[in-house]
């Protein structure tokens, strides 16, 4: 990796506690043109204020500061720079690779991988590529897709979901025409009263409730309004 005399070199700031680590990494990094090392630090807060002071293009990252939180430091130093990350660790707890990723950083190299290995990560990191091996691709879209997935619906949510759409509009009527009577309910929606109180009727019974009472406090509680500042407030004479 030559580097042409028109282009800028890498910038990369290299944190891990350990000092021998450190200066390992950093003539490691020297031997290759194009790479220059512009910071080093070994805990969160010289990280960060680095980080912020020398701009580096990438940083290489220990998450296990002896015993600070390496993941959570992440964040911070892709919100406070515009640096690439990858973590360089000695774990093999997918676990924390996983995390790593999901967090932000754009790789993660073992220790135990030639040196030849992280050098090529570097280069292809800061060319906007990822390194990360195809199973662990794989456990990390397994874990964005369940974050994301709807959560499970509870008992409540369940019964509201037996009522038909009839139905589910005049317990919508109920929640924002509280005030008013069934005749009026009944006129606003185009029915007459006994077929109100006939849906009403069916509705208490897929619901186990027993009175538009009991009807009124569970739909504010579990169902939602289609216009939330229509909602009014509940007052002794609503119901």
């Amino acid at each position: 990796m030559s580097l042409d005399k028109t282009e800028t070199k890498i910038k990369i700031q290299i944190v891990d506690p350990q000092q021998i680590a450190l200066w390992g990494m950093k003539h490691l990094i020297s031997t290759v043109e194009s790479f220059e090392v512009c910071a080093s630090a070994s805990n969160a807060k010289d990280a960060l204020s680095n980080a912020i002071a020398h701009e580096p293009d990438i940083i290489v990252l220990e998450p296990d500061l002896n015993g600070e939180d390496g993941l959570g430091l992440i964040p911070l130093l892709l919100e406070k720079t515009k640096a690439k990350i990858i973590i360089y660790t000695g774990s093999n707890n997918t676990s924390i690779h996983d995390q790593a990723v999901v967090k932000g950083a754009r790789g993660v190299i073992i220790k135990t991988e030639s040196t030849d290995t992280l050098l090529k990560a570097i280069e292809k990191i800061h060319l906007g590529e990822l390194w990360i091996n195809r199973n662990a691709t794989s456990r990390i879209l397994m874990q964005i897709a369940e974050a994301n997935a709807p959560k499970a619906l509870s008992n409540e949510q369940k019964k509201l979901a037996t009522l038909s759409t009839k139905e589910e509009k005049v317990t919508r009527a109920i929640q924002v025409h509280a005030e008013k009577s069934l005749k009026e309910i009944a006129a606003m929606l185009n029915i007459s009263e006994h077929t109100l109180r006939n849906h009403l009727a069916s509705i208490y019974s897929k619901l186990d409730l027993r009175n538009r009472l009991e009807l009124y406090v569970f739909c504010g509680k579990y169902q939602k309004t289609e216009n939330p500042e229509a909602h009014p407030r509940r007052r002794a004479g609503d119901i």
